[in-house]
């Protein structure tokens, strides 16, 4: 297997094809609850209060609007059971079960490079880092 980067360009014969991918792929997984809400789905199909409870500090609004979307995305299937009480459980779709290998490398980069493996629990996810945000410095990708 080579080590030589395959250029981004040559990926779908495209520039502006590779970069429409990298932008809608980049929606669906920049949402800070998708990764999460798919990882956990990885394990198998839960209902929606063992993903409520399987997911800390989620709230019940956002957990819902999360699934929404990625069932909108095709990536999630719910299915309401005719139980009582009437329970929805969610599974992933292959589409989902296929951004395991997505994910895998996502952690694999985390767990080597944010705050040496340590997930830091009081600061929140930052955006883009720009000059003027205090404690902030711009990386320069050139």
């Amino acid at each position: 297997m080579s080590t030589e980067p395959i250029p981004l360009s040559r990926l779908d014969n495209s520039n502006e094809r590779t970069q429409r991918l990298l932008i809608e792929v980049a929606d669906i997984l920049s949402h800070k609850w998708h990764p999460v809400i798919l990882t956990q789905l990885l394990n198998g199909e839960h209902t929606f209060s063992e993903l409520g409870t399987a997911i800390n500090d989620v709230s019940n609004k956002m957990l819902s609007d999360s699934l929404s979307t990625l069932e909108s995305e095709g990536l999630v299937d719910r299915e309401v059971v005719n139980e009582k009480p009437v329970r929805v459980k969610y599974t992933l779709t292959r589409r989902g079960r296929e951004l395991e290998t997505v994910l895998e490398p996502m952690l694999k980069w985390g767990r080597e490079h944010l705050a040496d493996g340590r997930v830091d629990t009081t600061q929140q996810p930052t955006g883009p880092r720009l000059p003027d945000r205090p404690g902030r410095e711009v990386v320069d990708d050139e």
